[in-house]
């Protein structure tokens, strides 16, 4: 062999030898990199994040200490990606989270299990023991109709807020039950609020206590919302009873032409009382469009822990809530929700004629939510708790939308609160699929039309001046 081909073979086994170790490098990074939890490889670039646990998730997982499989029910090659990658997503949050995708196709009796109906590509069944829930795809998607195009659009994604629903639930022992009172003309509890409930594995039954004995035994919690007339003596008695033997209530009140005397010993049995004018806001930073829209301040507390800060409520036309002079010791209550100070209450609400501060209104502020706890065995806990909002327009489907659904999640946070105790709540909200909401106060408004219309076109024209001039000087 001469010099020139040995020195051709030594070249060519050194190009080899560096393939080689090329494409063992490339396979153990491919390998390393394929065993690294999937929010490591995998970034989510969507508006709303749609497949990245939200950190109410990631918290109750972490203190998962029971053994949970998610059956990914779906045929391969029609995975849904949204629901495939929030799934590898819940593998990696848990050590004790186990994700198995079932092909329906290969097992089809796999899930009459766990369902009598058929159960659609992209569905998770949740499976702790003996217990199971089924996630249906199509209820991971919220669709609104659209009256311009007369036809259903998908406006949320749902997915991690059905399936961390599913676990708990799973994982829970019991499921406490709220009635909702009706009967006297009760607002009726709207889609999104109810499932701002149902998240948090509360039952919700409906409840007419004239045809019923009293209040069942296995109530955890009731809601009286805003009822329009007003109660018997014999179902505020009823309701009364189940209050002092320890129960736990969300009420809400709407101002009414009519003296509704017997809903009102309800709550002056308890310390408080409602004053009789609807509450308008001075400061047009602090309401929504119409002065009574009010935008209240949020104190922070276990109950409003998840809309504290940035999120805004509405608390349209709302009543003061004020406390008696004389109540019982045992009683102590916490203000959740408040008014500015340049709000004021318009007493004569019938002969109402401007929304111009008169003689005669009630400067605020005003509480409009008051948790009120009462120890009744004196033993430094609280029984009877009580959770007052001085508007029924808390539980508007309208409204709520307008804030971006933070009504809801605090209804929502405040039946936990009441049923479940002070432990966090594992209710993730709905991830939009649209445009999200932008909150804006009066004042918002106003400025920035006046920024837009005037500010910015102004300055526009100086500016063209300014060059003009500039270059007839040259």
């Amino acid at each position: 062999m001469n010099e020139k081909n040995s020195k051709s073979l030594k070249n060519g086994s050194y190009s080899i030898l560096i393939t080689l170790v090329v494409a063992v490098i490339a396979v153990m990074i491919n390998l390393i990199v394929r065993g690294l939890p999937s929010q490591l490889t995998q970034f989510d670039f969507s508006t709303s994040r749609l497949y990245t646990l939200t950190g109410t998730t990631t918290d109750f997982l972490s203190g998962l200490d029971e053994d949970v499989t998610l059956y990914y029910i779906c045929e391969g090659g029609k995975e849904d990606d949204t629901i495939r990658k929030l799934m590898e997503r819940y593998e990696d949050a848990s050590s004790h989270l186990t994700v198995e995708q079932i092909d329906p196709a290969l097992y089809p009796a796999f899930t009459s299990q766990y369902s009598d109906e058929a159960v659609g590509n992209n569905s998770v069944i949740a499976v702790c023991g003996e217990r199971y829930k089924v996630v249906n795809a199509d209820a991971m998607y919220v669709s609104d109709f659209n009256y311009n195009t007369y036809s259903y659009v998908q406006t949320g994604f749902d997915g991690e807020g059905m399936v961390t629903s599913a676990i708990a639930y799973v994982t829970s022992e019991d499921i406490p039950v709220i009635y909702v009172l009706n009967g006297n003309g009760e607002a009726a509890l709207g889609a999104s609020f109810r499932d701002a409930v149902e998240k948090n594995n509360i039952d919700i039954r409906t409840l007419n206590l004239l045809a019923e004995a009293g209040v069942p035994e296995d109530a955890a919690g009731i809601v009286i919302a805003a009822p329009q007339k007003d109660y018997s003596a014999e179902i505020t008695e009823k309701i009364l009873n189940y209050l002092e033997k320890g129960g736990k209530a969300i009420i809400f009140s709407n101002y009414t032409a009519d003296a509704m005397p017997n809903f009102d010993s309800v709550l002056s049995n308890y310390g408080v009382a409602r004053d009789d004018g609807i509450i308008l806001e001075g400061d047009s930073g602090r309401y929504m469009t119409y002065q009574y829209c009010v935008i209240p301040t949020v104190n922070y507390s276990d109950i409003t822990a998840k809309v504290y800060g940035d999120s805004y409520l509405l608390a349209p036309m709302s009543q003061g809530i004020r406390t008696l002079d004389t109540y019982r010791d045992s009683i102590t209550m916490q203000p959740l929700l408040a008014t500015a100070d340049s709000s004021y209450a318009k007493m004569d609400v019938q002969n109402m004629t401007t929304s111009e501060k008169e003689a005669g209104d009630i400067d605020g502020p005003f509480t409009v939510g008051m948790l009120i706890q009462e120890d009744i065995n004196n033993d430094h806990e609280a029984e009877t708790e009580i959770v007052y909002y001085s508007t029924g327009y808390l539980l508007d489907e309208d409204y709520n939308q307008n804030v971006s659904g933070y009504n809801a999640e605090l209804f929502g946070s405040t039946a936990n609160y009441l049923c479940n105790g002070e432990d966090t709540s594992s209710s993730v909200a709905v991830k939009s699929l649209q445009v999200q909401y932008l909150t804006l106060t009066d004042f918002s408004a106003n400025f920035w039309t006046v920024v837009c219309v005037f500010v910015l076109p102004i300055l526009c024209i100086l500016a063209g001046t300014l060059v003009w001039l500039n270059r007839r000087k040259r």
